[in-house]
């Protein structure tokens, strides 16, 4: 049987003209699954929620809810 993702990206990348926020982003998060973004300040985190969202356009990528 296949698992269900509950979010499932593949390439995720997002630029801001020269700053590379995001750079080929692949994840997959089981359904009922626990997952946190941990990173230092400008890692991405931010910018990565924003995308699932739908608040930010990637740059290129895809990505499932």
């Amino acid at each position: 049987m296949a698992e269900t993702y509950v979010v499932e990206t593949t390439g995720l990348t997002k630029h801001y003209g020269s700053i590379v926020a995001v750079d080929n982003l692949t994840l997959r998060v089981p359904k009922g699954g626990v997952f946190g973004l941990l990173g230092p300040n400008g890692s991405g985190k931010t910018t990565t929620m924003s995308m699932l969202l739908g608040l930010v356009k990637p740059t290129a990528g895809t990505f499932k809810l």
